[in-house]
């Protein structure tokens, strides 16, 4: 394992786990709850989603597992409990290092074809897209997390 696997590796363990502790104890309720009737997502959607990209860009393209992923699933996803959707990202994050921790420098410069129409994009940007991607989804959740504690404010 190089460096550079360690530091994504790092990386992608802390936000998983910080997805993990905001969601942590929340009801059902709160985890199907959305802000608004149209164009935002619950916790459960969020960390759903989370879990499917991650899936995508480091497990499909960077360690060549199909996924099957079903991305319009993610979007109307719903959860019975926070255990749920733990288990859900440890297993994403399990996963993540399994296919990392084998890559050299040199495997991470190899390029694929990820989207017809889209110019080749390089195992290494595959996984820097899944750390900006799962952090802004973070964003999003903790912001959902706050409106749902304020809601009634």
């Amino acid at each position: 394992m190089t460096t550079e696997d360690e530091a994504y590796i790092e990386r992608l363990d802390y936000l998983l786990n910080e997805v993990k502790n905001v969601i942590q104890g929340m009801s059902q309720v709160e985890l199907n709850w959305t802000p608004l009737a149209t164009d935002t997502n619950s916790p459960c959607v969020l960390a759903t989603h989370i879990a499917g990209s991650v899936g995508f860009w480091v497990h499909q393209v960077v360690g060549g597992i199909d996924v099957h992923r079903d991305r319009d699933a993610e979007f109307v996803a719903k959860a019975a409990s926070a255990a749920e959707l733990e288990a859900l990202l440890d297993r994403a994050a399990q996963t993540t290092r399994n296919v990392l921790q084998n890559l050299s420098g040199d495997d991470l410069s190899q390029t694929k074809d990820v989207r017809p129409g889209q110019p080749p994009m390089s195992l290494r940007g595959a996984v820097l897209r899944s750390i900006s991607h799962l952090g802004e989804h973070l964003g999003h959740l903790t912001l959902t997390k706050q409106l749902y504690a304020a809601r009634d404010s």
